[in-house]
């Protein structure tokens, strides 16, 4: 489902519930929220997060109480709910050389374990297909250094 085109980067975003912004804006914003339903940017190079073209509201990277795994390059967190990060998943794969599976890492790390997704994790929803994608990257990793 998408929600309209976002008002920065003109890309057309995704739908988002008020529980999922609401859960995630800094309480001062939370007062100030206005719908049902928003948008969510999945433009990694937007800084534009959640936003609602009927209400005029946009909620930038800088209002939110954690980090958007996408937009933020350095050390994203793949799983909300567990806070497990792409650096742990690397760890676990590449470096430890202990794990090579998302089995594996669910094991390991507790990820996917949380079930808060519509709360903790911007986009709302499951991190499963983010955390596949994080391990195939940290497999690519390990068979690099062979």
């Amino acid at each position: 489902m998408t929600m309209d085109l976002c008002p920065l980067c003109k890309q057309e975003g995704d739908r988002v519930a008020l529980i999922t912004v609401e859960s995630l804006v800094k309480d001062y914003f939370r007062k100030h929220l206005k719908s049902y339903t928003y948008g969510f940017c999945t433009n990694p190079k937007c800084n534009v997060v959640y936003y609602n073209n009927d209400t005029d509201e946009i909620y930038f990277q800088r209002d939110l109480k954690v980090p958007v795994w996408f937009k933020e390059q350095d050390n994203p967190i793949i799983c909300y709910c567990k806070n497990v990060t792409l650096k742990d998943i690397i760890d676990e794969i590449a470096i430890k050389k202990t794990s090579s599976t998302v089995e594996d890492i669910i094991s390991k790390t507790g990820a996917m374990k949380g079930c808060q997704c519509k709360t903790q994790n911007p986009s709302g929803k499951c991190c499963r297909p983010v955390l596949e994608d994080a391990v195939a990257f940290a497999l690519e990793l390990r068979d690099k250094e062979k």
